[in-house]
């Protein structure tokens, strides 16, 4: 009888186990960026909130040269993304899209909701910079590269 039980409990788990595997869902798709400049980059995002109309900034995604890394983590299909990069030379990423940012020296993680409004990116190393915004594709993922 116990033979029974512990076929019939290994057949069930292998039964479970075969059809999650089939019936799987793929894994959320994400923004990375990788770094193509020729030394450290520091990466900011921007993004408008499709629930709440809200912009959002977030930083800093730190990449070594050669090196990439999720900066936005879920699907971005069809999502106007700005980017905003500086490495120890320099900006190598900017545009006109203004966002608040706070200094990685000052707080090297961050995220600002209302990042647009100028009157509320006051403070101690916050200041506004220009992110370059581009569309992503219909991928519900996308690789941005960012080079000096």
């Amino acid at each position: 009888m116990q033979l029974r039980s512990l076929v019939t409990v290994m057949s069930a788990g292998m039964i479970s186990f075969i059809s999650s595997a089939l019936l799987a869902t793929p894994a959320d798709a994400s923004l990375t960026v990788c770094n193509r400049a020729g030394s450290k980059a520091f990466v900011a995002i921007s993004y408008v909130s499709g629930s709440d109309g809200s912009s959002w900034s977030k930083g800093w995604l730190q990449l070594n040269p050669g090196s990439c890394g999720v900066a936005f983590p879920g699907r971005v299909s069809n999502a106007d993304i700005g980017v905003y990069a500086e490495t120890f030379t320099g900006v190598v990423e900017a545009g006109d899209t203004r966002r608040c940012v706070i200094w990685v020296q000052v707080q090297p993680s961050w995220t600002i909701r209302n990042a647009d409004d100028a009157a509320r990116c006051k403070g101690k190393g916050r200041e506004m910079k220009g992110f370059r915004v581009f569309r992503t594709s219909d991928s519900p993922d996308y690789t941005y590269e960012v080079f000096d």
